[in-house]
């Protein structure tokens, strides 16, 4: 889910045409939730979402144990909000 959202995030930072209507078709969201990826645009700029899937992608493969024996879930989870946050 957070990959799917900052996927999507990505695609927003590289589309020229920023009308909600176009976002919402683009991105195939409910036009009720282009605000919010609009607001998370401002907040989180094209190399941090970039850094973010990056880090997405190292966690899955953690959680799936490759390159990190016995690592709690848990304490993935919070590496990975600290990275997403930081």
């Amino acid at each position: 889910m957070l990959f799917k959202f900052f996927s999507d995030l990505l695609h927003l930072h590289g589309m020229s045409d920023k009308n909600p209507r176009s976002v919402a078709s683009a991105l195939k969201v409910n036009p009720y939730f282009v605000n919010e990826y609009l607001d998370a645009a401002r907040n989180y700029p094209m190399k941090k979402v970039s850094y973010i899937i990056g880090v997405l992608r190292e966690t899955d493969v953690k959680s799936k144990g490759v390159g990190a024996n016995a690592i709690p879930q848990g304490d993935l989870l919070k590496e990975l909000l600290v990275k997403i946050l930081g």
